[in-house]
């Protein structure tokens, strides 16, 4: 079984910005990625927060039934 790894976009950014990067993970590591509320075509009723970006990120692993993954990130 492969280890996890998310990847999270920087402000205003998607997770489309890391379709190239996925693609070399992929033979290492089984790899996640997801949009911030209110990023990469999609709408947020929230104000844009640590808070709302931390609960997207939760969201996701617990819909995903991700117990523990490597984070990679850029702001």
């Amino acid at each position: 079984m492969k280890q996890k790894i998310l990847l999270l976009h920087g402000a205003l950014g998607s997770r489309k910005q890391f379709t190239a990067l996925a693609q070399e993970l992929e033979s290492t590591y089984e790899v996640h990625t997801l949009n911030f509320e209110g990023h990469g075509g999609s709408v947020s009723s929230s104000e844009f927060s640590m808070a709302v970006f931390s609960k997207n990120v939760i969201d996701y692993l617990d819909a995903k039934n991700i117990q523990s993954a490597a984070v990679f990130g850029y702001s």
